[in-house]
């Protein structure tokens, strides 16, 4: 039995210049997809699977493979590759799952042939909210703009950004991090919080901010607010979180935010990437969905609009 082992994380350096325009001499937009923010908090975009649809995905950044739930895999007449399997390593659990092909996914006019997927089951946590997710083996083919003034998710080429030079945009350098023995990676960047250096985990499959013990102890917390509900749920799993706490400041290169909360826990993506002893965290839509923002994948970087 053929066996694959991939990353699935649902539950995110240089200063720029002045001015707030991302400007192209011709736009070059490939696709240009509308989007919504789900109540789970995912950033959700309309899909086809074999022409069929329109199906509700989300999109990961903290996935290295795309995933579509068997409900969906179902009506759009999927099947699995028989023999094949694939280890998911996900934020809350891992498991062995199916893979299938599917001939096409389309998405605002752009079209995946012959895509591999990862096929959960049904009865997942998140499965009724969302029929898939577009993990970094999609989303890398592009360079991705998401626009929270415009409520839209732009598909670039690779090379058109990489470039540009852009006014008002703050650099964040990504760099990757290998998920166990596996060959699968994810993208993380680092952030600051009263001076201690946290390598964070850049995952828009993750609806809140996370952070293991030993983050929350180098920056000397001691007594955060209890945490009323006592799991989180992931894409196939749920994990127990002891407690919450809200970060004052918090800063990535020059940008600062104020008044974040972190949940608090021992999750399994942590140990997944080798940092369950040391400081990390999960960096989700909470902290960058009001912001427009790039995936350049190619310079392995975040451009990220200052504020006006």
């Amino acid at each position: 039995m053929a066996r694959t082992i991939a990353w699935l994380a649902v539950a995110l350096i240089l200063p720029g210049c002045a001015g707030n325009q991302l400007v192209f001499e011709d736009d070059g937009a490939l696709a240009v997809i509308p989007l919504r923010i789900g109540e789970s908090g995912h950033i959700m975009v309309e899909t086809t699977l074999n022409g069929q649809g329109p199906f509700e995905f989300a999109l990961d950044t903290g996935a290295s493979i795309s995933v579509v739930y068997e409900q969906a895999a179902a009506k759009a007449s999927i099947e699995v590759t028989s023999g094949e399997v694939v280890r998911v390593l996900g934020m809350t659990s891992s498991g062995s799952f199916p893979l299938a092909e599917v001939s096409q996914i389309g998405l605002g006019g752009e079209v995946w042939n012959a895509a591999r997927v990862a096929v959960l089951p049904e009865n997942s946590p998140v499965a009724g909210a969302i029929d898939g997710i577009l993990g970094v083996d999609f989303l890398s083919q592009y360079a991705v703009l998401y626009s929270h003034e415009e409520r839209v998710v732009r598909l670039y080429p690779k090379e058109l950004v990489r470039e540009n030079y852009y006014d008002g945009w703050n650099r964040v350098d990504l760099y990757k991090l290998r998920i166990g023995d596996a060959g699968a990676t994810v993208y993380a960047f680092d952030m600051i919080i009263d001076a201690t250096r946290i390598p964070t985990l850049f995952d828009l499959g993750a609806s809140v901010n996370l952070m293991n013990r030993e983050a929350a102890m180098s920056i000397g917390i001691r007594t955060p607010k209890p945490r009323e509900k006592t799991d989180i749920r992931g894409a196939f799993g749920r994990a127990i979180v002891t407690t919450e706490l809200v970060v004052w400041q918090l800063r990535i290169t020059n940008m600062r935010w104020r008044h974040r909360t972190f949940l608090i826990g021992d999750f399994p993506v942590f140990d997944a990437l080798g940092l369950n002893r040391m400081p990390a965290a999960i960096a989700g839509t909470d902290l960058l969905r009001k912001r427009d923002f790039v995936i350049d994948f190619v310079r392995r970087r975040l451009l990220v609009k200052s504020k006006e």
